[in-house]
């Protein structure tokens, strides 16, 4: 970050290829559509570069950048909301980022299919302030501190709302693992 704050482009490259999957992984969570979290990403990443000289180094890079492209997801979202009418999603529509996952566990065969497509059907029920942690944590791989910054909420909230996700999946799922 040194390099980068300096200006050297070829350093800014570096960190961008490093942190890209994970900042269009949060951006997509969060923004649902690929064509806006690629925008988002995009965004981050250059007001990381705008913003370079006020990066403290005594600070954790990933954090500061996880604020940015949360915030940079949040400013999608108003700007979305203002100009457009809000999209109706359904468990099928494929445009849904959500079902176009892969999904490593397909060998496990059609039940366990089952089981997932249920999941995923009732994760798209809950609220965003329910869904995001969960999809965060669990899909995306981020850790509770990840969350917390990147959402700009505590820890303590990150824990009580995946606490409250789990507990509403499995209680919505219940009949499904029954079967």
């Amino acid at each position: 970050m040194l390099r980068v704050q300096a200006g050297d482009l070829e350093a800014f490259e570096q960190l961008v290829e490093r942190f890209q999957s994970m900042v269009h992984g949060l951006a997509m969570s969060i923004l649902r559509r690929p064509e806006d979290a690629e925008e988002a990403t995009q965004d981050a990443f250059l007001k990381l570069f705008r913003a370079r000289a006020q990066y403290d180094h005594a600070r954790s890079l990933e954090p500061w950048l996880l604020r940015i492209a949360g915030n940079a997801c949040r400013d999608k979202l108003r700007r979305r909301r203002s100009g457009e009418l809000p999209q109706v999603r359904t468990v099928g529509d494929e445009r849904d980022p959500l079902l176009d996952l892969p999904d490593s566990r397909a060998a496990h065969g059609a039940a366990r299919s089952h089981v997932d497509h249920s999941v995923r059907g009732e994760l798209e029920q809950l609220s965003e302030r329910i869904r995001l942690p969960l999809e965060l944590k669990y899909l995306r791989g981020l850790t509770n501190q990840q969350i917390a910054e990147s959402l700009g909420i505590s820890l303590s909230n990150v824990k009580v709302q995946l606490a409250r996700g789990k507990d509403i999946l499995a209680s919505r799922l219940q009949g499904v693992r029954e079967a």
